[in-house]
């Protein structure tokens, strides 16, 4: 018999909550009334620096960016009113299997084809070697930017889920890892975070000086997932103060779960197109990353139970191993060769992110599995649920949770849920989860 069919016949005598506290949680999130009308706004800073009859590599990354197919089709018209020919071009590193059409494929799940932007769609995985850093590794470029007159790369700056430090996600880290392809990724990988934050900066410089990067579109988003600013940066401002500066907001306008301690957190959903990390280790509050500390602040979580995968992810299910406890639907759902393709580049595997927790064969039983793991009486245990790390506007939390959640000038109880599954042991509510 298999092992999920025994478990299927176990009887877990844990008691979960009867109802749930549906939560609204308000946030400071300024945010672009005219997002194509901004980036045009934002590329007149760039185009006095592309000779009109230019050919210019536009780079895309494969993060979920608000308003993406609206920001790169209102670069793409810019470059061409211009007179410009341009083209785009995954930015990414080992992401779509590290295949050049399966970038292009990532592309399209986030809305950027051929027809949504207007412009031509390119991609490869070959690149060349355009320097060193000092006592570190070789820098690439991909191969058809660096045969364009410019290359411009769209991209968020935001606060990475795997280090710390004053650049993080943004355009420095597209340079090495998106123009570098997975043999950049693989490159930078080995050093971990602590050489993303060494080398982030100096790379910079070295791009700037060996290549034909004229400068990139910076994206920074709010607490609900909309474009807040968009700011156009030279070159020679990449991975420097202004990049530094974009960073701090970002972090500033961050969403987070706003309570001081979690017996068990549930997410209905990790992905890439969330996360590079699946879940955001930033609102998640775990990095469990080899010779990196635990975050200190933010809420504590004992137990992290995950429901599912993304439909965006493609079966990439990193970011797994950060969970306690997992079903049988995500892991069949799981592209295995894709995950490990993803996760051997960025050197984050083994009993980390990638490793398969205990599971359950549904539901029920992966929060009765984390209720029984989270190190308090059943009784007592703090929930709460999120569909996912991007979603937090909406969250339900157990009725222990109240006192705390009334005192919180930016929480509002909103009403209460039954928690309740279905005959197969699916999630009913607060979400439903049976046609995912």
């Amino acid at each position: 018999m298999k092992l999920i069919e025994q478990i299927q016949q176990l009887d877990f005598p844990v008691p979960l909550p009867e109802k749930l506290l549906a939560v609204e949680q308000r946030f400071d999130a300024p945010r672009v009334s005219d997002v194509a009308a901004s980036t045009r706004e934002a590329m007149r800073t760039l185009l006095p620096r592309i000779q009109p009859g230019a050919t210019v590599a536009v780079g895309v990354g494969s993060r979920g960016i608000a308003n993406l197919p609206v920001i790169v089709r209102a670069v793409m018209d810019a470059l061409r009113d211009h007179g410009a020919r341009a083209f785009v071009m995954p930015a990414m590193g080992s992401h779509g299997g590290a295949t050049a059409d399966g970038q292009i494929g990532v592309l399209a799940d986030l809305g950027v084809t051929r027809d949504s932007i207007g412009a031509e769609i390119r991609a490869t995985m070959d690149v060349r070697e355009i320097g060193r850093l000092p006592d570190g590794p070789p820098l690439y470029q991909d191969a058809l930017s660096s045969t364009a007159d410019h290359t411009l790369l769209i991209g968020r700056v935001k606060p990475h889920t795997n280090f710390h430090g004053d650049l993080e996600s943004g355009l420095a880290k597209m340079c090495v890892i998106g123009l570098g392809r997975q043999r950049g990724a693989l490159a930078m990988h080995v050093y971990g975070g602590a050489g993303f934050q060494r080398w982030l900066a100096p790379a910079a410089r070295i791009y700037e000086a060996n290549t034909n990067l004229v400068g990139g579109i910076a994206i920074i988003e709010n607490a609900r997932d909309e474009t807040a600013e968009i700011t156009a940066l030279p070159a020679s401002e990449i991975g420097a103060t202004r990049e530094m500066d974009l960073l701090h907001r970002a972090k500033a306008l961050m969403a987070s779960i706003p309570v001081a301690r979690v017996e068990v957190l549930v997410l209905k959903q990790i992905g890439k197109n969330i996360s590079g990390s699946g879940m955001d280790t930033n609102v998640a509050n775990r990095m469990l990353m080899a010779r990196t500390p635990e975050p200190t602040e933010g809420v504590d979580v004992a137990m992290i139970a995950v429901l599912d995968l993304t439909k965006e992810t493609h079966g990439n299910a990193c970011g797994i191993g950060l969970a306690n406890v997992t079903t049988q639907r995500l892991v069949d759902k799981t592209d295995w060769a894709t995950t490990y393709t993803n996760s051997i580049t960025s050197g984050i595997f083994g009993m980390f992110h990638s490793a398969v927790p205990l599971t359950m064969p549904d539901d029920r039983r992966a929060l009765q599995i984390a209720l029984r793991g989270c190190g308090q009486p059943y009784e007592t245990a703090r929930w709460v649920l999120i569909e996912n790390t991007l979603k937090l506007d909406m969250f339900w939390a157990s009725e222990n949770l109240r006192t705390e959640i009334e005192s919180h000038p930016r929480l509002r109880i909103v009403g209460e849920v039954p928690l309740a599954f279905d005959a197969r042991g699916v999630m009913t509510s607060p979400w439903e989860m049976g046609r995912g």
